[in-house]
């Protein structure tokens, strides 16, 4: 049979007529808690993320009120904000699981007990280099950083070291195993450091331990630069962290960059959109002179250039 130009189109046309749309990327988001923290980052989401192209982002859900299994079982990929919910997730489903709004140490408690899961994370926890950018953005005349570092905070030494040694400040650390070694080291810290840095860990950071931190740091006249919003109200002077909504931002901008299904999970990362926040009150009862929010952000971001 001869096949003209014309009738070659017309063919092309109706196999293109006749096969199968592209399947579009579908997520399952789960809620450790209906509201709060939880509920922000999946309104950001919604917002960021909600009407992309090859993507379908459905709710299943939260823990408080209930989890849709139907949607879990059938999405190409699961989204779990909070530890609960990714606990949960990985106990009844062997799908894809992106896991957010939890700590770098509970991703690795998750894959301890899950060893074969398909599971990966987007923490909240700042890189080490991030959190020395901070300080060289608001106080660069700092030589000296003091960190104490508790069971959860130990293996960040090394980076922390290696961050310093590139474009300071130095590092003065000591390690916590007990509550009632926290003051002496604290004080052993303060006394050979500019400033100090307080790193997220149940044993040096938690509401008691944060508490005799400020009190002992603005004692010593030392600025303390910490990982929230929450230790900066209280006291700090400094932090550098990501909100939920940086984090759902960073998850679109992940979902976005996927071909389609099975998605590709990445390696599990510290967030790449972040914030900062200063406490002026304690900048200027320090008698330092702060730069803005903008500006430290920019500086920031200018360091972390490739």
């Amino acid at each position: 049979m001869r096949f003209t130009l014309p009738r070659i189109i017309t063919l092309l046309a109706a196999f293109a007529l006749c096969a199968p749309a592209a399947h579009a990327l579908e997520v399952a988001l789960v809620l450790s808690q209906k509201g709060g923290a939880h509920a922000q980052f999946a309104e950001a989401l919604n917002a960021t993320a909600g009407g992309s192209a090859g993507l379908r982002l459905v709710n299943a859900g939260n823990l408080e009120d209930g989890v849709d299994e139907g949607l879990l079982q059938r999405a190409d990929l699961i989204l779990a904000a909070g530890a609960p919910a990714a606990e949960a997730v990985l106990r009844a489903h062997a799908r894809p699981t992106l896991a957010v709004l939890l700590a770098h140490s509970q991703f690795h408690s998750l894959r301890d007990r899950h060893p074969g899961a398909t599971l990966s994370a987007i923490v909240l926890d700042q890189p080490p280099a991030r959190h020395l950018a901070l300080v060289r953005a608001v106080l660069p005349t700092a030589g000296r950083l003091g960190v104490l570092l508790g069971p959860d905070t130990a293996a960040l030494e090394s980076g922390l070291a290696a961050a310093g040694a590139v474009g300071g400040p130095g590092l003065v650390s000591r390690q916590v195993s007990t509550a009632a070694e926290l003051l002496p080291a604290l004080e052993r810290v303060l006394e050979s450091s500019d400033a100090l840095l307080a790193l997220p860990d149940p044993l040096v950071s938690g509401p008691a331990a944060a508490r005799a931190i400020l009190l002992t740091s603005y004692r010593y006249r030392r600025p303390v630069f910490a990982f929230s919003r929450a230790y900066v109200d209280a006291g700090a002077l400094a932090a550098v962290f990501s909100n939920p909504g940086d984090i759902a931002r960073d998850v679109g901008d992940w979902l976005r960059q996927q071909p389609g299904t099975p998605p590709r999970l990445p390696a599990a990362r510290s967030p790449r959109h972040f914030d900062v926040a200063i406490n002026r009150q304690v900048a200027r009862a320090l008698n330092l002179d702060v730069p803005d929010e903008a500006t430290v952000l920019a500086r920031i971001r200018a360091q972390e250039q490739p």
